[in-house]
């Protein structure tokens, strides 16, 4: 079964997809980076996909515990 998380606006997110993935919360005006265990909200895209980046360019980081 998928581990799910919810933004404060209820939007619901799966931490356990194979590959990161940055999506935008229309309702907060946010984005999410998720999978791979991980769950982040940030400001801009540009945040996200820069934690995104630093996440996947880390040897051996791929699962947060």
């Amino acid at each position: 079964m998928a581990r799910l998380r919810a933004t404060d606006s209820g939007q619901v997110y799966n931490i356990d997809l194979p590959d990161l993935k940055v999506t935008r919360d229309d309702v907060d005006g946010i984005y999410v980076l998720h999978g791979r265990g991980h769950f982040q909200t940030f400001e801009t895209r540009e945040e996200a996909f820069e934690r995104k980046k630093d996440i996947e360019s880390t040897p051996g980081n791929f699962f947060r515990k």
